[in-house]
């Protein structure tokens, strides 16, 4: 497995995505909220993805996904009604040569196989009264979590990619930057989204299947 990362941000401080990546799990949290509190859902997040990878089931995941909720909770709860924050979530966890994914929100992990890139996980956004809401964890007592599974095959890419991408870049864009091996792709994406999107914070990961 061999992986590369990358993020583009207007400011540090503000900057609330957070990523991890290891031999097995990889996972991209993108807090959202008011003031610190965005943050500190994220960092919770990743800090729980690292204590319990790797995940070996959906059930498992999903299962953490919950208690990762609860957590995150009582996590920004300490920063006072000043910061009402979560963070959407989306990880991939590789055992042997199966994929387990688990996700909540508007981030995406794609699969690119062969030439061809599909969308592997859902955007959990709802509309209402011209309003965009995102679901993340954090912030409703039990959101639903998008569960997914596959087989891996040699040579596969998956890019995990926080939201900034979804709606400037084309998947035929992403589709033909992924042909070039991983680090010449992570260069070329941050340098067409610094082009097309340079006022959006942008965090991914490539990975590949050896």
């Amino acid at each position: 497995m061999k992986y590369v990362t990358g993020e583009f941000y207007r400011d540090r401080e503000t900057f609330a995505d957070r990523a991890f990546y290891s031999e097995d799990t990889f996972a991209i949290a993108d807090g959202m909220g008011i003031g610190y509190g965005a943050r500190v859902a994220a960092e919770k997040a990743i800090e729980l993805v690292s204590l319990h990878r790797p995940f070996t089931s959906l059930k498992e995941i999903e299962d953490f996904f919950q208690r990762a909720n609860l957590s995150i909770m009582e996590e920004t709860a300490k920063l006072g009604d000043r910061h009402v924050a979560g963070t959407t979530l989306s990880l991939i966890s590789f055992q042997e040569k199966k994929y387990f994914i688990g996700h909540i929100g508007d981030s995406r992990i794609y699969l690119w196989r062969e030439g061809t890139l599909e969308v592997l996980t859902q955007d959990q956004i709802r509309v209402k009264e011209g309003r965009k809401y995102v679901s993340a964890l954090g912030i409703d007592w039990k959101p639903e979590t998008f569960l997914v599974e596959g087989n891996a095959a040699k040579g596969d890419l998956f890019l995990i990619i926080s939201d900034g991408a979804v709606e400037v870049l084309k998947e035929e864009e992403l589709e033909k930057l992924l042909s070039h091996n991983i680090e010449e792709s992570a260069q070329k994406l941050l340098n067409l989204y610094r082009e097309v999107s340079p006022q959006e914070d942008l965090s991914f990961i490539i990975v590949r299947v050896d």
